[in-house]
């Protein structure tokens, strides 16, 4: 019970590391609400943790839009009276080469992957300030890494590298009261990779030296590290979860 008595918001929460992410602090004993614009994926999940005796708030919502943004954290840290956790996990991925790359594909990218990631932290951080206390996880990808950025998805390297860097910079600006901190995770088996080609997906275990991809699981045991209490004296750093890929400099 490493979250006792905390409340924890997650976006993108309807799928992948955000729902594990969900369900694991529910047991770990947070109060949890979820944000997503799936309908459907938060009525799965939200059925899915009364399965396991757990309630969690869903909130249908936009992390590009402010308005959308405020109305949900607003929601939330009312309804629970504070709020202790914000994870930051929604995010987008289009897979296209450089020469037909669009200026509306890295619009999209880094308005869901950045800007939204800054306007959910913005609109937590005035509870935490207020209270004097919150954890605030960010979470990035390998493939925000140095070495690692990928051919077909530059915009996503380049906003999962940006996500780093708002990491550092919101860790000096919000201490002492906040911790900010980064988990970037290597390949998982999510949505997002499940339509990949075997070919690639073959690559990807075979570039990390665990031989595997990540579960979901594995990076939500990471995030809730960084959110609970073990992790008080750790702020503005990255938490590479990627099975020793990024030792690789391919």
């Amino acid at each position: 019970m490493r979250l006792k008595d905390k409340t924890a918001l997650i976006t993108g929460g309807a799928r992948g590391i955000g729902a594990a992410t969900a369900l694991l602090f529910a047991n770990e004993g947070a109060r949890v609400g979820i944000i997503d614009l799936q309908k459907e994926g938060l009525k799965r999940i939200s059925e899915k943790a009364r399965s396991e005796g757990f309630e969690i708030e869903t909130f249908v919502g936009d992390v590009t839009k402010k308005e959308s943004v405020e109305q949900a954290v607003n929601l939330f840290a009312q309804k629970c009276g504070r709020l202790d956790i914000l994870i930051n996990n929604a995010g987008v991925v289009i897979p296209r080469p450089f020469f037909e790359k669009t200026v509306e594909d890295w619009e999209k990218t880094l308005s869901v992957n950045l800007i939204g990631m800054f306007l959910c932290c913005q609109a937590a951080a005035k509870y935490m300030l207020e209270q004097k206390s919150g954890k605030i996880v960010n979470i990035s990808s390998i493939r925000g890494i140095d070495h690692c950025g990928r051919e077909g998805v530059m915009d996503y390297s380049a906003s999962k590298t940006a996500v780093i860097g708002l990491t550092k910079t919101m860790a000096k600006e919000l201490a002492p009261n906040i911790n900010v901190n980064t988990v970037a995770p290597g390949h998982t088996k999510t949505e997002m990779t499940a339509p990949l080609p075997d070919e690639v997906k073959q690559n990807m275990i075979e570039g990390s030296y665990l031989k595997r991809m990540a579960e979901p699981e594995d990076i939500a045991k990471a995030i809730l590290f960084m959110a609970s209490e073990d992790a008080n004296f750790i702020t503005g750093q990255v938490l590479l979860v990627d099975g020793g890929f990024s030792l690789k400099r391919t």
